[in-house]
């Protein structure tokens, strides 16, 4: 992890998330803030504000009521939710100056939003404390290529042209060209944020959720099957995945043997309008998912 961690530190300045989050963070780490406290903070970046008044009338996120106010939205939403979601949106926001010439910046959030979306479905139907806390998780756990194709994008695309065309594993083919692979890079950017540890370890293994700490597992091998699903969307196509997954994990002993063409049908239904909540570039109105 070493190579990951200097190539992280080496691109600290350009990855530093926006001082709005930092706030929110220590707003979180005193028990006797209140709402207005996180009020206060998130008028003083509008683009957040607008962008978390449209998650709290949002349908896809599932709450109860309309709002009007921030004080009204953050109460809908809760704080460590608000923490999940304002996460995404300033996460894509930080990496806006990938080049789009070798990366498509849009497309690559589209399919985080679509794992966000395939772990929160996974999720709802696990035996999990909360499905809240995965769509983030899903967005977020490819992370780590965005961080590769900001700092060297010509070796990460070297790397993925090789894979595609051997049709080898990506993270073999990085750790060959680089030292290190997209896992590895995301989980020290994780770190280097001081995100919770369950962000670094669902980055970290979710290829091999097996390694992960014993209280992270859950987390993670919700979003191994997400990731899996999301690899190839053709309906059918993982039903022994999932039968195995339902057979060999309690966590998912109540998953229905069709969760993926659930999972398929909320991508459908959910991708564009959730990209638009969370995307920085994004120029549609006022319209709610």
């Amino acid at each position: 992890m070493k190579a990951a961690r200097e190539f992280v530190g080496d691109m600290a300045e350009q990855i530093s998330m926006p001082e709005v989050y930092v706030a929110i963070r220590q707003l979180l780490l005193n028990s006797d803030t209140t709402i207005e406290d996180f009020v206060e903070v998130l008028e003083r970046d509008s683009m957040l504000s607008v962008r978390v008044m449209r998650m709290a009338k949002s349908q896809y996120f599932g709450f109860p009521r309309d709002c009007e106010n921030l004080y009204q939205a953050i109460s809908l939403i809760g704080l460590m939710q608000l923490h999940d979601l304002i996460l995404g949106s300033l996460c894509m926001r930080t990496f806006a100056a990938v080049p789009e010439q070798v990366f498509n910046l849009k497309e690559f959030w589209r399919y985080c939003v679509q794992c966000g979306i395939a772990a929160r479905t996974i999720g709802k139907h696990s035996n999990t404390a909360s499905h809240h806390v995965f769509f983030t998780l899903g967005l977020l756990h490819e992370i780590g290529h965005a961080a590769l194709f900001l700092k060297a994008p010509g070796k990460s695309l070297q790397a993925l042209e090789l894979s595609q065309l051997y049709n080898r594993d990506i993270a073999e083919v990085e750790r060959e060209q680089l030292g290190f692979d997209y896992c590895q890079a995301g989980a020290e950017l994780m770190q280097s944020w001081h995100l919770p540890p369950v962000y670094q370890q669902v980055a970290a293994f979710h290829l091999e959720p097996e390694k992960a700490e014993e209280q992270f597992q859950p987390a993670v091998g919700v979003v191994h099957l997400a990731h899996a699903l999301c690899q190839d969307s053709n309906e059918g196509k993982h039903q022994h995945l999932v039968a195995n997954c339902i057979k060999q994990n309690p966590l998912f002993k109540n998953l229905p043997a069709n969760i993926d063409e659930m999972v398929s049908e909320e991508i459908k239904t959910n991708t564009d309008k959730v990209l638009g909540l969370l995307w920085p570039c994004c120029t549609q109105g006022p319209a709610v998912a």
